[in-house]
């Protein structure tokens, strides 16, 4: 089974003057989370369209099916279903390379995606789950169509912000209670060849490439390496990987913690590449066909909002 990630966003409303509005009674006595309920009913029976920044792509976005909504707890859940048109190609068998189907440009192949919505009232922020498969995400267009949906019920001064978590909490968390689960050093240069690698240190020959060097454990490494990866990722200027007692400098130091069987990889140099996904594989229990249940998906939905997001309200 490929990798699950569950990808976690912050939800507001803001107005024209960027004054963040309480969620549950935005407009002075709408409630977004019924807003949000009518879109979803909206577009299950509409596919909204997009186009992507080409403007040669359409992204679709509907539901597979309505949603369920419980308000005692304030939240919604369901998929989403979305697909991708506009190039003309053809699907055919592997083995045999049989032609099995024309796509043509009013064809479109949708991938369901599970999301969850939680809004607590009083606040004015709102958790926002959304399954991404590998590279594939929705929030481009799930923001896309929501702001849209917004326009078209006369909500004309009020914008939906869809923000991705801000790392540095969720590090900050996962950095004392979770486990350290791998380190990886990793230099944009590789050796001409094996033998020098071995035989030369610090050889000045270095040709382009990617050599890693792989630190990993099935429980936790050592408090040193924590210790390590904790230093550098909170030097705010750091451009290049330099350790003490290493008579080299690298590019990059990925690490990968986990907490409560959740894992997220962290970059040392280039934070800005930390996305807002969190792989929750290991979690999930399976139907038969190899997908994840429902009830399994939401649980750890309802885990990330406590562990991770942990909404609050705006003057806490």
């Amino acid at each position: 089974m490929s990798k699950i990630l569950l990808s976690t966003y912050v939800v507001k409303i803001l107005d024209n003057n960027k004054n963040e509005q309480i969620l549950s009674h935005f407009n002075g006595t709408d409630d977004f989370l019924r807003t949000f309920e009518n879109y979803l009913n909206t577009i299950f029976k509409n596919i909204r369209a997009e186009t992507d920044g080409s403007g040669t792509t359409s992204l679709h976005l509907t539901l597979e099916s309505l949603p369920t909504v419980d308000m005692d707890n304030r939240r919604i859940y369901g998929y989403f279903s979305s697909g991708v048109s506009g190039d003309e190609y053809q699907i055919r068998d592997l083995e045999t390379q049989d032609n099995l189907l024309d796509v043509e440009t009013g064809h479109a192949a949708f991938r369901n995606l599970f999301f969850y919505m939680q809004i607590s009232n009083g606040r004015n922020s709102g958790a926002l789950i959304l399954q991404k498969k590998a590279k594939y995400g929705i929030k481009t267009i799930f923001k896309k169509t929501i702001n849209r949906y917004m326009r078209e019920q006369g909500y004309q001064i009020y914008k939906v912000e869809v923000n991705n978590l801000l790392h540095g909490r969720v590090y900050k968390r996962m950095i004392e209670h979770g486990n350290l689960k791998k380190v990886e050093l990793i230099k944009k240069r590789i050796p001409p060849t094996l033998e020098e690698y071995y035989e030369n240190d610090g050889n000045p020959e270095d040709i382009p490439g990617t050599l890693r060097t792989s630190m990993s454990s099935g429980t936790s490494l050592p408090q040193a390496y924590r210790n390590l990866v904790d230093r550098l990722f909170r030097d705010p200027d750091l451009e290049r990987v330099e350790i003490n007692g290493i008579d080299e400098e690298f590019d990059e130091l990925e690490f990968e913690l986990e907490l409560n069987g959740k894992k997220k990889t962290f970059y040392v140099a280039n934070k800005q590449r930390i996305q807002p996904d969190v792989d929750v594989t290991s979690q999930l229990e399976l139907n038969a066909d190899g997908t994840p249940t429902t009830e399994s998906l939401l649980t750890q939905c309802e885990e990330l909002v406590q562990d991770i997001i942990e909404i609050r309200p705006p003057n806490a």
